[in-house]
């Protein structure tokens, strides 16, 4: 055990010398400053439609306080809404708008957002990359005579694990410095309630899952395939253009899981709803079928980078 913790150490050591861990924290950077500008617009936008809203409303005789005494009814229809009180919803968006600016507030944010989407595909290409690292060096065989194929092979296996875990944590403390400092530099004054802060450990576990996932199945295609264009395109292919396949279909289940463990009042992005499935049984049919792709990869790849003489 502690030969392959040494060797986990090694390959986060590899990982850091070819700037794979650097180029990862800049994507997060970058993916928690736009998340942060997206909720400042999404802010003015809102606020922009209630001032019209009011003014409609001013026009016809009927007050703001009058608007908020009346029932609110909203009927969905497939992904259009009939909003019975346009006045009082567009109020309630504004005041949750406020809300998501504080900083607190933006992990939920994040992962309601462009997390949803463009975290695993950042964390899918690292695993990619890291899958291949030693065949575009040209170690693998040095690496193979030193380590043995088992340790190699779960040494990246693992270290991508941990990563994974990482990543959801420093994405969860980025959003809510760059969300601080957002609001200090364009004088933004958030809402000081704070909803969203009680969830944070479900939500830290159900994202550190779903880039688990992510992370080892890319792992697994480029170890099998031995490419990471083919397994980036995949990815891309997976996340952007194949529609959401249903049952348990990951993303459909991520889209499930989200409506159910965040607070997706003040999302920045419309996200489809998934199609109704048993999340459990899901879950664990996914987890079931990845160990088996595990195993599959390990021992196909093991004969052929260490075919018996």
């Amino acid at each position: 055990m502690k030969s392959l913790w040494d060797n986990v150490k090694v390959q986060f050591f590899y990982q850091w010398k070819a700037k794979y861990i650097i180029t990862l924290f800049m994507f997060l950077v970058i993916l928690c400053s736009f998340s942060s500008y997206s909720q400042y617009n999404s802010l003015h936008l809102k606020e922009a439609r209630f001032n019209s809203s009011m003014e409609m409303y001013e026009k016809d005789g009927i007050t703001l306080k009058q608007a908020l005494s009346e029932e609110l009814e909203i009927k969905t229809d497939g992904n259009s809404e009939e909003i019975s009180n346009i006045l009082k919803y567009d109020y309630y968006r504004v005041i949750a708008a406020k809300v998501a600016l504080n900083p607190l507030n933006a992990p939920n944010q994040i992962f309601t957002s462009i997390a949803i989407l463009f975290l695993p595909i950042i964390f899918g290409i690292y695993s990619c990359h890291v899958a291949f690292f030693d065949f575009k060096h040209k170690t693998i065989k040095n690496q193979l005579l030193l380590k043995g194929y088992k340790n190699l092979f779960f040494s990246k296996f693992f270290s991508i694990i941990i990563m994974a875990i990482g990543v959801v944590l420093v994405t969860t403390l980025l959003s809510i410095v760059i969300q601080y400092l957002f609001n200090l530099f364009v004088g933004v004054q958030a809402n000081t309630s704070v909803n969203y802060l009680k969830e944070v450990p479900l939500q830290f576990l159900y994202q550190s899952v779903v880039l688990i996932l992510f992370g080892v199945f890319f792992f697994l295609l480029t170890t099998a395939v031995r490419s990471t264009l083919v397994s980036i395109i995949a990815l891309f292919l997976y996340m952007l253009l194949v529609p959401n396949l249903g049952g348990f279909d990951l993303k459909n289940l991520m889209l499930l899981t989200v409506s159910k463990i965040y607070n997706t009042s003040a999302a920045t992005m419309d996200v489809v709803a998934g199609e109704d499935t048993n999340l459990i049984l899901g879950y664990v049919a996914t987890i079931g079928v990845w160990i088996l792709l595990i195993v599959l990869v390990y021992k196909i790849d093991k004969k052929r980078s260490c075919p018996r003489l």
